[in-house]
């Protein structure tokens, strides 16, 4: 194993030294070169010459007038007061030729009132027919017949006058007494029968039209022979 060892180490010398010389050769250049580039970045830059403007220099302060003192004799100027205003004595004298006194005021014309308005008449449709009263259709409202004998064994008598309204249908619808037999029952008889028994034609007005109208007669009763 001593000999193995001895002889590796004198193999490996000059490796050793081949190793040491190349190391010291890239010094020698990393120093060169970097020597080099130092040099060159810090040359100082040339110098550049130029003129600098100066400001102007103030302007010179101006000389005192000399101040003029005046003579001691002299005599002071003399104020002259002006004139005061004066006002004319004699006052102006106004022209009142040309002058007219105002006009007298015009009286205002009252308002006349126009014509009242006549109040408006509606004109009444033309008449087209005259006027026709209630006609008795039929006779013999009261007849002898009607007279009972009570009445006639008292002799009643008299005249009995009478107004009916009649209808539009031509029938009696009431029937008042304007003059009396008398006796009150020969009165109502007579309503009643001429009420039941008359019959009419129904009064017209004067557009054609059928109307209500009045009608007025009497009967005379008396005790037959």
């Amino acid at each position: 194993m001593a000999y193995t060892d001895t002889r590796n180490t004198s193999a490996r010398a000059p490796a050793v030294i081949g190793v040491a010389i190349i190391h010291a050769a890239i010094g020698v250049v990393l120093v060169t070169g970097l020597a080099s580039t130092i040099s060159e970045t810090f040359t100082p830059p040339p110098l550049i010459g130029g003129q600098i403007e100066l400001p102007p220099p103030p302007p010179p302060e101006p000389t005192p007038e000399p101040r003029v003192e005046p003579e001691p004799n002299a005599a002071p100027p003399v104020y002259t007061p002006a004139p005061p205003f004066q006002l004319d004595p004699q006052p102006p004298v106004l022209d009142t030729t040309d002058l007219l006194p105002p006009p007298t005021p015009l009286p205002i014309p009252k308002a006349i009132p126009g014509p009242s308005p006549r109040p408006s008449v509606t004109p009444s449709p033309s008449k087209l027919f005259d006027p026709v009263a209630p006609k008795p259709r039929n006779g013999d409202w009261v007849t002898d017949n009607d007279y009972r004998s009570s009445w006639i064994n008292r002799g009643w008598e008299g005249t009995a006058g009478f107004r009916l309204e009649i209808g539009k249908s031509g029938r009696v619808e009431n029937c008042t007494i304007t003059r009396s037999t008398g006796h009150g029952a020969l009165d109502d008889a007579t309503c009643a029968l001429v009420k039941r028994r008359a019959r009419f034609e129904a009064a017209r007005n004067d557009q054609g039209d059928v109307v209500s109208g009045r009608f007025s007669s009497a009967v005379r009763w008396q005790i037959p022979e």
